[in-house]
C-alpha cells in the first residue's frame, strides 16, 4: 500500500480436478501444500490475499482446512461455489 508501507501478499490457486477431490492427494494436502507456500514466501506482517478456482466448494476439505488459518471473505455460486477468497 503506497500510504502505508503495507505489502500485499496475493497468491492465485486453480484447483485441481475431478472437482471437490482436491485431486490425486486429497483436498488436506492441497490446503497443506497452499499454506506451506505462503509460509515460505510471506513476511511476518503481510497481507496474504488467496483467490482463484479452487475447484472445491465451500465445504470441501481444501477450503474447511484453509478456513482453518485464514479468514474466508468469498465464496462465488458457479458450479457449487469453487470460487473462493480469503485472506489473513
Amino acid at each position: 500500500h503506497t500510504q502505508t508501507g503495507q505489502v500485499v501478499f496475493f497468491i492465485n490457486h486453480h484447483g485441481p480436478l475431478p472437482v471437490h477431490s482436491g485431486g490425486r492427494c486429497g483436498g488436506e494436502a492441497t490446503a497443506f501444500n497452499i499454506l506451506e507456500l505462503i509460509a515460505q514466501q510471506a513476511r511476518e506482517g503481510d497481507v496474504v490475499m488467496l483467490t482463484g478456482d479452487f475447484n472445491a466448494g465451500p465445504d470441501s476439505e481444501t477450503v474447511r482446512s484453509l478456513s482453518q488459518r485464514m479468514h474466508k471473505v468469498y465464496t462465488g455460486n458457479s458450479f457449487g461455489g469453487v470460487d473462493h477468497v480469503l485472506s489473513s
